[in-house]
């Protein structure tokens, strides 16, 4: 009976003093803390700033305008952070009673300064020689086309195939009238009765000027008189 009652008594003190503890830690209630995140000299809000409580993993973020709002207990140690500035740290007092707490946080630049980095394209001296040959110029083709069009026996090709226009024509029918008026009261002369220029034609076939053809290569390519634009672009076409 005494065993029973001893038992009893202490059971009766271990919910008391259980109570007792739990009264005491009822009285730690939850602050409600808020505030705005702000940095740099202009004092911009910073949006999406991290806000995390120390050893506790809880935590939040900034809105877009800056502001946040956590709950938060005395003694915790608030950790502010974000990207581009230092970390801020804040502790809410022990001895705080009130139910709300308010901060405008501060939150400094942080300006880290890089060794420099010089970035090579090649490796060695030897592989920037080998590029910068088989290199194209960002005119290569305009260079090309520049090249073929001041080409001398393209522009001898394109002289034949060009007809007269009207100055020359105009020049040529000038010079044929001033020629005949110099030349109207002289006898003329036939090289047919010439014994010089019966001379000079036996020695030209004689040094194979009728064998000779090269004339023939400068109009190879000039179009003929009865002739369109579409059989002259087949022509080219078969000979290219």
């Amino acid at each position: 009976m005494t065993k029973r009652l001893i038992i009893a008594l202490s059971a009766l003190l271990l919910v008391g003093l259980s109570a007792e503890h739990g009264m005491a830690q009822g009285q730690v209630k939850a602050i409600q803390f808020s505030g705005v995140v702000v940095g740099g000299k202009q004092s911009e809000v910073l949006p999406s700033a991290t806000i995390n409580i120390a050893n506790t993993g809880r935590g939040t973020v900034t809105s877009n305008n800056g502001f946040f709002n956590i709950p938060v207990f005395p003694g915790d140690s608030i950790i502010f952070s974000y990207t581009g500035y230092r970390r801020q740290y804040l502790i809410i007092p022990k001895n705080y009673n009130e139910p709300s707490y308010s901060a405008k946080i501060q939150l400094r630049e942080d300006a880290i300064t890089l060794r420099e980095v010089k970035v090579y394209p090649f490796r060695n001296f030897e592989e920037f020689k080998k590029e910068f040959l088989t290199m194209n110029l960002p005119d290569q083709q305009e260079r090309e086309a520049l090249a073929r069009n001041m080409d001398p026996d393209y522009l001898r090709r394109m002289g034949a195939m060009q007809g007269s226009g009207v100055n020359s024509s105009f020049q040529a029918s000038q010079n044929q009238i001033s020629n005949y008026n110099a030349n109207k009261g002289f006898a003329s002369t036939i090289p047919f009765f010439n014994p010089l220029a019966w001379a000079s034609w036996i020695k030209s076939v004689k040094d194979g000027a009728l064998k000779d053809n090269s004339w023939k290569e400068i109009y190879k390519d000039a179009p003929t008189l009865n002739t369109n634009r579409d059989s002259y672009i087949r022509q080219q076409r078969r000979n290219n």
